[in-house]
């Protein structure tokens, strides 16, 4: 009996392993919420795509279709490319990235992107909800500097709008960016770990990590985080270690 459990429990944390093994293909990017905006990166004016991401995320044979955000401003992901991907919560996500404030994203995206997407209820008025591409650039550029500068403002810090004549950060972008950012600093905003986090790996190479509302697909759902795993797992088999040894004696 005991050698049956312990292979049972064997099994059951190969599966769980299994269970992360997913992968991503970012295939086009929303345009009806999303735009190409300037900003300043480090000093720098760039030029780059902010708003909802269209990806494919495939298990078991299985495709599904979700949107997402970008969580990380310095790596890119690239359309096309095939990713492999663990779907997390803003918990498991900060404890394998280390990233800030992705519970305020989460309640961002489960007040302001998802309500345009799915019946569900939101502390925000319709007006602010992501119908345009200035509302999801506004909306990617506040999740950057929440992320990256810990949100400061988009007036100081690595991630600034860009206030050089003739490669402005867009007026309309940059006032939905503050104000998404004022609500999530706001008493408005409570940390949540609803939405889901793809953390994304190449070649044993992190990758671009995105996170994005809920669904209720049938597909892949949030991941519990590494230290849950192996709590869990490591008391399973000290119950099976003690199984076998009562079995023994």
């Amino acid at each position: 009996m005991g050698g049956r459990l312990l292979l049972l429990i064997l099994i059951c944390l190969i599966t769980c392993g299994l269970a992360s093994a997913d992968t991503i293909n970012a295939t086009n990017v929303d345009y009806s919420r999303a735009m190409s905006i300037y900003m300043n990166e480090k000093g720098t004016v760039v030029s780059g795509l902010a708003g909802v991401i269209l990806i494919d995320l495939t298990t078991g044979g299985n495709t599904y279709h979700r949107d997402t955000l970008c969580v990380d401003l310095y790596i890119d992901i690239l359309l096309g490319q095939t990713y492999h991907t663990v779907v997390t919560d803003p918990n498991g996500a900060t404890a394998l990235s280390g990233k800030p404030n992705l519970g305020l994203v989460s309640w961002m995206i489960d007040n302001a992107l998802l309500p345009g997407q799915q019946t569900f209820l939101s502390a925000l008025p319709a007006i602010d909800w992501v119908t345009t591409p200035q509302q999801g650039a506004g909306l990617q550029l506040a999740i950057w500097d929440l992320v990256e500068d810990n949100g400061d403002g988009l007036d100081k810090g690595n991630l600034q709008a860009s206030t050089t004549p003739g490669e402005l950060t867009d007026p309309g972008v940059l006032y939905w960016a503050n104000t998404y950012e004022a609500i999530a600093l706001g008493e408005l905003a409570h940390p949540t770990d609803l939405a889901y986090v793809y953390v994304n790996d190449q070649n044993g190479t992190g990758a671009q990590m995105l996170e994005g509302p809920q669904y209720i697909d049938g597909g892949p759902e949030p991941f519990p985080e590494p230290s849950t795993f192996g709590l869990g797992g490591g008391g399973l088999l000290a119950a099976a270690f003690f199984s076998l040894r009562k079995k023994i004696r």
